[in-house]
């Protein structure tokens, strides 16, 4: 208990001082979170490798590992060119390149089949997308005032994902303790009720709607909720469905680790399992949180 409240406080610390970082002069903050969510994806990206080998699935764990790399790299070649949007269809297409370039390793590795060959590099694509490619949109977000011409927008994103995801997890597991009742899905995760989850979805607007009264209320960030319109009511929807995409993030890790017969993606933080086992609710958060800053960008 004692090592798994430590680890705990390690954390909040870390993400806070990254946080708090974006402040500092001449962008420098914002490298520092880059660098800080390529770690993290590095170590994510390894760990799903792993759980694909516990399935006797080959994997290209080099390719794999830094596609993360590869994926920031693109966004700082083109976030200047075009459009924060174009960025995006830029990064989908060349991970259908990335993935034919994994094929042509394998193949040139002359060790099995072409058949063979094709579904490992299929393998390696899964971990591409999950969670490389989704977590790595965090860049995207932690960019975004350069697409939106407006300051401390990224810091407002990226609050809304972690406040949504925290408050979900801990609300769905405090209350979900509390009240207990049916399980919500016994085979996949045998600890979540829907008590729990309901409580998350109440956890995830509270963090949504804590962050809108922070920005509503500082001048210098009020000018984001006024450029944008939005309104309380539209937080709200935003916590909502991010508390959902979380949940479902959660259920999705765990599901891929009883697939893989195991009860943690790896042992990197005492008490708390993996690097994966700590981001699995905030993958697909950060997922939609980019597919929202989009859509305010663009309409």
């Amino acid at each position: 208990m004692k090592k798994r409240t430590l680890t705990s406080i390690f954390i909040v610390l870390a993400v806070a001082l990254v946080v708090a970082a974006k402040f500092l002069p001449h962008t420098i903050g914002d490298y520092i979170f880059d660098i800080f969510i390529l770690l993290l994806t590095f170590v994510a990206s390894f760990e799903m490798c792993l759980l694909l080998e516990a399935r006797n699935k080959t994997v290209n764990r080099i390719l794999v590992c830094f596609y993360g790399v590869f994926n920031y790299v693109v966004l700082l070649i083109f976030k200047n060119i075009v459009s924060y949007y174009y960025v995006l269809l830029i990064q989908l297409g060349l991970l259908f390149i990335y993935f034919i370039a994994t094929l042509l390793v394998e193949i040139l590795a002359e060790k099995k089949s072409l058949k063979a060959n094709f579904y490992n590099s299929l393998n390696s694509l899964i971990a591409y997308i999950y969670p490389t490619f989704l977590f790595t949109s965090f860049l995207f977000i932690n960019h975004i005032d350069e697409f939106a011409g407006v300051n401390h927008m990224s810091v407002m994103l990226i609050l809304l994902v972690i406040a949504t995801t925290f408050l979900t997890d801990t609300f769905a597991f405090v209350f979900g303790s509390l009240i207990k009742g049916p399980k919500l899905a016994p085979k996949i995760s045998p600890n979540k009720t829907i008590s729990g989850a309901v409580s998350g979805l109440v956890g995830g607007v509270a963090g949504a709607m804590l962050v809108f009264a922070i920005f509503y209320n500082i001048p210098q960030t009020q000018i984001i909720i006024t450029s944008f319109s939005l309104s309380w009511w539209k937080f709200l929807i935003i916590g909502l469905i991010g508390s959902i995409f979380g949940q479902i993030g959660d259920l999705l890790e765990s599901k891929i680790k009883r697939v893989a017969n195991v009860k943690d993606s790896g042992n990197l933080f005492p008490g708390h399992g993996g690097m994966l086992d700590r981001i699995d609710s905030m993958i697909l958060v950060v997922t939609f949180m980019t597919i929202t800053s989009l859509i305010l960008i663009v309409i």
